[in-house]
C-alpha cells in the first residue's frame, strides 16, 4: 500500500470516527438531559428556561457536526465550527478545573464520568485529530442530493434534540397555574409518599438550595417569624437540593434542625422552582394559594398557618 493510500484511509477512518464520536456525545447528553441542564445552570449564565434551550442547542450542534463529518457536507465550514467549539469548550473546562470541584462535566452525560481536567485532555486529543483531517474537501454531491442531505441533517438533528425529549419547562410555563412555581411539577411531586403530610391543612413549603446565600437569609427570616408568632414547626417544611454535606451545613448555619428537611433530586427541584430560589409555596389541602420569594413573607401569611 502506498503512503498516499494509507494517508487517505487514515483520514477517512478518523473523520468517520469523529463523526460517530460527536453523535455519541450528543445522544449521551440527551439521555441524561436533566442532569446536563442542572450542570449548565450551576454556572449561573442563564435562567433555567434558557438553560434548557441552550443545553439542547449544544446537542443539536453536536449532531449536526457528527452528521456533517460523516456525510462530508460543507466540510470546511463544519471543520471550523467543530474547531471553534472544541477550543471554546476547552477554555470553559479550564475555568471549571481551576475554580470548581466538579466530578463530572457531563461531556458524556452520566454514562462516562470525566472531570474537567480529564475532559481537557480529551478535547486536546480531539483537536489533534481534527488538525489531521483539515485538508479534506467536501464530497461533490449533485445539487439536488446535496440540498436533500442538508435538509435531512437539520431536521433529524432538530427532532432528536428538541422533540424526542421536549423542554418540559416550556410546557409547564404555559400550563402552570402560577407564575412563580411550576404547579404541574409541584402537584406531581405531592404524589410521593414522602409528602403525604402536606395533603391536609395549611402549610408553608420553603424550597432552598443548600449553597444559596439568599436561601439561608430567607430561612432565618421565616423561622424568626414562625417563632415570634408561636407557629408549630410542623407547619413549615424545607425541601432542599444539594449534597448531604452542603445540607448539613445549611441546617447548622440556619439553626433549622427542629424543622423537617426533605431532599429531592436536583432536576425535580429545578423543575418545580423554575430555577429560582428560595421559593415559598403556601398551600391548603394540597393546593397552591400563593408562591414567591422571601419578599412575599409577612405576618398575616405566617399567622394564617395557625
Amino acid at each position: 500500500m502506498s503512503d498516499s493510500s494509507f494517508s487517505n484511509i487514515s483520514r477517512l477512518t478518523i473523520r468517520l470516527l469523529l463523526g460517530v464520536f460527536f453523535i455519541g456525545t450528543a445522544v449521551l447528553k440527551l439521555l441524561s438531559i436533566d442532569n446536563f441542564e442542572v450542570y449548565i445552570y450551576s454556572f449561573g449564565l442563564f435562567s433555567y428556561t434558557w438553560t434548557t434551550f441552550f443545553s439542547r442547542l449544544l446537542i443539536f450542534i453536536e449532531l449536526m457536526i457528527g452528521l456533517g463529518l460523516i456525510l462530508k457536507i460543507y466540510f470546511k465550514q463544519i471543520w471550523w465550527l467543530t474547531m471553534l467549539m472544541m477550543v471554546g469548550f476547552t477554555l470553559f473546562l479550564v475555568y471549571a478545573a481551576i475554580f470548581r470541584n466538579d466530578s463530572n462535566c457531563h461531556c458524556f452525560g452520566d454514562l462516562i464520568e470525566l472531570n474537567p481536567t480529564q475532559s481537557i485532555f480529551k478535547n486536546i486529543f480531539t483537536i489533534a485529530l481534527l488538525l489531521f483531517i483539515r485538508k479534506e474537501r467536501s464530497y461533490d454531491y449533485k445539487p439536488l442530493l446535496k440540498k436533500w442531505l442538508v435538509a435531512s441533517t437539520i431536521v433529524v438533528s432538530l427532532v432528536v434534540s428538541f422533540v424526542l425529549l421536549p423542554m418540559d419547562v416550556i410546557y409547564n410555563r404555559i400550563y402552570s397555574e402560577k407564575d412563580n412555581v411550576n404547579t404541574v411539577a409541584f402537584y406531581e411531586s405531592l404524589g410521593d409518599s414522602t409528602f403525604v403530610d402536606l395533603q391536609q391543612g395549611r402549610h408553608l413549603i420553603n424550597y432552598v438550595l443548600a449553597g444559596c446565600k439568599y436561601c439561608r437569609i430567607g430561612a432565618e427570616k421565616v423561622t424568626m417569624m414562625m417563632g415570634r408568632h408561636g407557629i408549630s414547626h410542623d407547619k413549615l417544611k424545607f425541601i432542599i437540593g444539594g449534597s448531604d454535606e452542603a445540607i448539613a451545613k445549611f441546617v447548622e448555619a440556619t439553626g433549622t434542625s427542629d424543622y423537617q428537611h426533605w431532599k429531592i433530586p436536583a432536576p425535580q427541584f429545578m423543575a418545580i422552582t423554575f430555577g429560582k430560589f428560595p421559593l415559598y409555596v403556601l398551600i391548603e389541602d394540597g393546593k397552591v394559594i400563593k408562591a414567591g420569594d422571601f419578599r412575599i413573607l409577612d405576618d398575616n401569611m405566617i399567622l394564617s398557618l395557625q
